[in-house]
């Protein structure tokens, strides 16, 4: 069964190429079912009750099970195909595994997500919906912040080739629609952090998967 995914067309989510790359890099079919979000869609009754109660993408079908949410729907993903998932999303059946794994993950929501996120608010969200102008105040404080946290990933990268390990996971996966949105939008070149945030970045980003979804799922 091919899995749906709702979602904008083209690569305007960030979070839908987030579940996108997983799917890819699982092998698993998908289908993406087009959400008229400038048209009001996703807030509609309808689309409240029976897809996101928060009108939010993507949204995935699996026959008649929905799951919202794009962490939580890439965790959902790697379960359904155990021989490879169990490498992207180590089980607790491997304690330390699964702890070096949910520890990265929680980096990249909480430290990762949460400063790139400040900053894309003001410099490209604001923008496309007509906020107004950016804060110049939070995006010179977000950099800020930005520069320290990759400080701090490069030290743990320098004893790790992937964030939980040696081997890549969905902690990893979850960096790149928005590290790759602030190269092709801010400029940013996550190269300059350091030498191997250099060289995380440099193997993730070309993954085949990513190559697949990255400007558009």
């Amino acid at each position: 069964m091919v899995l749906k995914i709702h979602s904008a067309p083209g690569p305007t989510s960030t979070a839908t190429r987030r579940v996108a790359v997983v799917a890819k890099e699982l092998g698993l079919p998908y289908e993406i079912v087009p959400v008229d979000m400038r048209a009001g869609e996703h807030k509609s009754e309808k689309y409240l009750k029976e897809k996101h109660p928060f009108g939010r993408i993507p949204v995935l079908f699996d026959g008649d099970f929905r799951v919202v949410e794009s962490r939580a729907i890439a965790r959902y993903l790697a379960a359904i195909n155990p021989e490879k998932g169990a490498k992207l999303a180590p089980p607790p059946s491997d304690p330390q595994a699964y702890a070096r794994f949910e520890e990265a993950a929680s980096l990249e929501y909480c430290d990762f997500e949460a400063t790139t996120g400040k900053i894309a608010f003001e410099l490209l969200v604001k923008k496309y919906r007509n906020l107004g102008p950016p804060d110049g105040a939070i995006v010179a404080q977000g950099y800020e912040e930005l520069k320290t946290k990759m400080t701090a990933y490069d030290n743990i990268l320098a004893e790790r080739r992937f964030l939980a390990g040696d081997n890549i996971t969905l902690a990893d996966l979850f960096h790149l629609p928005n590290g790759y949105a602030f190269e092709q939008y801010l400029g940013v070149d996550w190269t300059s952090y350091g030498p191997n945030v250099a060289r995380w970045w440099k193997e993730i980003s070309a993954l085949e998967s990513w190559q697949a979804v990255k400007d558009g799922a």
